[in-house]
């Protein structure tokens, strides 16, 4: 098909030889002499010099590369991975990728960082030393591991004082003056409210994202297991007037997540159950996908911003640890916060966004004890900024912003630090256990062993994410595979980007993912529990980061190869097509594979709770019931929490079953199915009881109960003789 002769072509003509080249003359664009030529279509044979060649579209190898990355990385997903295939597969898009940058036909330049010059700051020193002396008063008053109203006061009052120190110099008049405008409009308008397609884009996002979080929340996960006994006595503690620092059950936890819970607990009327601690926790991880957004846009565009939001609120890690109802999504949280105002501030040059940054820091550092390698990435970020504006100038500002930084972060982590004055080995047993040999012996040379750990970690969003039930899907990478893609294909654009920009944000990013894995891979006593999804968590704020670069990036390749309205359709088209599969692969781990996996493993309290709880609605006294104890079976202080009963152990081991015979009033007794011994000691005390077997939702849920009526003039008998 050819144009006729002497004949212009026009945008139409130009639009369909990009879309479909086969049928169609390809047009170029206008020479220097200001000439449009059309070529033969691309299946025809032209001459060069260098002999024929055919004419292609970049796009459709572009399509392709991504395809086959897709490919590679499902060649990884379990039972069946395939390493070597899966490599192939993947470096064959890196290399295409890597070749149309080379020739230009890939731009990776696509996110200008604008470093702004230094400012005037607002400093306020009398706030400033007033700062210091009500911190020195607080930390006075923070003794013998106790939040009072004397010391709240004053750290509450050193805090107002630090952001007064550095409050900017806001113009409310002038902003008054343009709300009131806006209102004025509105009601003249007649309460017209306009929405832009962009908004409704990012309120369906939100949605999306708020129903991964919240969706099933009281059944996935469906049971407690130890850990969250420990937290729920802490919050019952808080609830009743007990307000510590630290809290030291179960070798120690940071206080932020007990007092959430308890908020939760007044606020919803849960009460001390699991709902409690998932509420906290999903509200945080809600909050982390929000803070994605803003991230996503300081750093790339809005998006970027849209990308990172929806690829980490949708994502099956992410999830995960934020409906688990533990401490781990504080890490990531508090870990978006603090980079959000420090990637900003220096931008800005405006010390009160590191003001910002430090307060966020402060906060995390009593959220999840893994937080505390955070302060060392914000030093390593302040230097490499060092590195590459030494030559500008901008010194200065650096130095007092990192100094600023880290007294903010001071004083909001003042309380836990006046507790390591005074317990640093309590603070610290934790970390101890895990990194040096205070518990067991290094299983062999420590550097070995970190080097094993570091590799496992940062190959876990490709790899396998560890085998830790609770808080994962075992041996499957912690990225779904278009997630997984998309981030590689982020580390590889922000590589080249760098070469061409030496954007400082690059390198901090990349070099976050390994140094917030450290917690993790720092496990060198148990270098089992590396890699865990648990204390490696802050790194998924760099990792969805990059990939939403890596989305953002090749999607708007796409818009410049094939320009106009068709590129935005393929454009869109192919996001939509990604997304799809994200969120379909997303939805089964979290809820099929990752609640069978965890319903499979965790012991049913939940279900003894409830059998406690109808006898005591039979017989009226939850003090005569019993859970039998026996090796590796139920925590029974869950059981008390399941029955309604929070702070009540219902243990009982078989040297105490004689004390039981001379209490007239019903008793109940719930046995592991494979306790024969202890039946058969409550058989022959009781011989005139009542015995069935409790069937589980699967097999080895089952449990025995054991139910002995009342004396026949016991005041407690409730008229009934069996259930």
């Amino acid at each position: 098909m050819t144009l006729p002769e002497n004949s212009e072509p026009s945008v139409l003509d130009y639009i369909k030889s990009k879309i479909f080249p086969g049928r169609n003359p390809v047009v170029e664009i206008p020479d220097e002499d200001g000439m449009i030529k059309t070529v033969p279509s691309p299946d025809k044979k032209i001459k060069t010099r260098s002999g024929s060649r055919t004419i292609f579209q970049p796009v459709f190898f572009l399509i392709i590369a991504l395809f086959v990355m897709l490919i590679g990385q499902s060649l990884l997903e379990p039972p069946y991975s395939t390493v070597s295939i899966s490599l192939v597969f993947t470096s064959s898009g890196i290399i295409w990728i890597l070749y149309g940058w080379f020739s230009k036909k890939f731009d990776t330049n696509l996110y200008p960082y604008v470093d702004e010059e230094p400012q005037e700051q607002v400093f306020r020193p009398n706030f400033f030393f007033a700062t210091i002396g009500f911190a020195i008063a607080a930390m006075l008053m923070f003794q013998k591991n106790r939040f009072t109203g004397i010391n709240l006061t004053l750290w509450i009052i050193s805090i107002t004082m630090l952001i007064a120190t550095f409050f900017p110099v806001v113009p409310w008049k002038e902003k008054f003056a343009g709300l009131a405008e806006k209102v004025k409009q509105f009601f003249l308008s007649g309460f017209r409210l306009s929405v832009s397609p962009w908004t409704m884009v990012c309120l369906l996002v939100f949605a999306l994202v708020t129903f991964f979080r919240f969706y099933r929340l009281n059944e996935v996960p469906g049971e407690m297991i130890s850990d969250h006994a420990e937290k729920l006595l802490d919050v019952y503690d808080v609830l009743h007037g007990s307000f510590s620092i630290f809290f030291i059950r179960n070798t120690g936890r940071e206080a932020f997540q007990m007092y959430l819970s308890a908020l939760m607990a007044i606020i919803f009327g849960t009460g001390i159950s699991f709902m409690t601690l998932k509420l906290g926790t999903a509200i945080m991880g809600l909050l982390t996908a929000v803070y994605m957004y803003f991230l996503g846009k300081e750093i790339g565009n809005r998006y970027v911003g849209l990308f990172a939001f929806l690829l980490c609120g949708i994502g099956y890690w992410p999830n995960i640890i934020s409906r688990i109802g533990l401490r781990f999504t504080l890490y990531s949280a508090f870990t978006a916060m603090a980079l959000l105002y420090f990637f900003r501030g220096f931008r800005r040059k405006k010390w009160f966004d590191l003001i910002l940054a430090g307060f966020f820091i402060g906060i995390g550092l009593q959220g999840y004890s893994p937080f505390r390698v955070v302060p060392g990435l914000i030093f390593i970020g302040v230097c490499l900024y060092f590195i590459h504006y030494w030559k500008t100038g901008h010194q200065k500002f650096a130095s007092y912003g990192l100094i600023f930084t880290g007294f903010a972060a001071f004083i909001l982590f003042l309380p836990l630090f006046r507790y390591i004055v005074d317990q640093p080995d309590w603070f610290l047993f934790r970390t101890l256990t895990r990194a040096g040999e205070f518990e067991r012996p290094l299983p062999g040379p420590a550097w070995q062993i970190f080097l094993m750990n570091f590799w496992r970690a940062v190959i876990m969003p490709f790899w396998r994410n560890g085998t830790i039930w609770v808080h994962s899907v075992p041996s499957r990478p912690a990225l779904d595979v278009v997630t997984a893609v998309l981030y590689l294909i982020g580390l590889v654009t922000g590589i080249l980007r760098y070469i061409q920009t030496r954007d400082w944000r690059i390198p901090f990013l990349i070099l976050a993912v390994p140094f917030l894995m450290l917690p993790s891979i720092f496990s060198l006593a148990f270098p089992d529990e590396n890699p865990c999804l648990n204390r490696t968590s802050g790194a998924l704020v760099p990792i969805f980061l990059i990939a939403a670069l890596g989305m953002d990036t090749f999607l708007q390749n796409i818009k410049k190869m094939v320009r106009g309205v068709s590129g935005t359709w393929l454009s869109g088209l192919l996001a939509s097509i990604l997304i799809l599969i994200s969120i379909s692969q997303n939805y089964n781990l979290v809820f099929k594979e990752y609640n069978r996996i965890y319903f499979e493993k965790s012991l049913n309290t939940s279900d003894i709770g409830r059998v406690i709880q109808d006898f005591v609605g039979m017989y009226g006294d939850p003090d005569s019931a019993y859970v039998v104890g026996y090796p590796y079976w139920v925590d029974t202080r869950l059981v008390g929490m399941n029955a309604g009963y929070p702070i009540k152990d219902y243990a009982i081991w078989p040297d105490a079953f004689p004390d039981t015979v001379t209490d007239p009033r019903a008793k109940m007794f719930i046995l592991n199915t494979r306790d024969t011994k202890s039946l058969e000691a409550l058989r022959k005390l009781y011989p005139d009881h009542f015995e069935t077997i409790y069937q589980g939702r699967i097999e080895n849920k089952n449990f025995v109960i054991f139910i002995v009526h009342p004396a026949e003039n016991s005041e407690e008998e409730a008229g009934t003789k069996a259930p």
